[in-house]
């Protein structure tokens, strides 16, 4: 969604999403919120593996498939890279 102007199609920013949850809660904050969004990144990308496969396979479920499978090397890149945001080494 690079690009996107989210604000304009009235999506939250990251921040804004959690403050909101939050809010709704009564938490005062997400401990390890990089963690699950990088736990949530590496699951998405094991879902689009397994498309890539069934794609080289034959058996793909929709003409997106191709597309969908081909994402899921950047998205676990991505997915590193939450990880390296989010450790703290003291």
């Amino acid at each position: 969604m690079r690009g996107v102007d989210l604000k304009a199609l009235g999506i939250p920013s990251e921040e804004e999403y959690v403050e909101a949850y939050c809010r709704r809660t009564n938490r005062s904050g997400i401990e390890n919120w990089d963690y699950y969004i990088a736990f949530n990144m590496f699951r998405l990308a094991a879902i689009l593996q397994g498309i890539a496969k069934r794609v080289l396979d034959g058996t793909e479920a929709s003409q997106q498939a191709k597309e969908a499978g081909a994402g899921a090397y950047d998205l676990s890149k991505l997915a590193w890279a939450q990880i390296d945001k989010s450790v703290k080494i003291d």
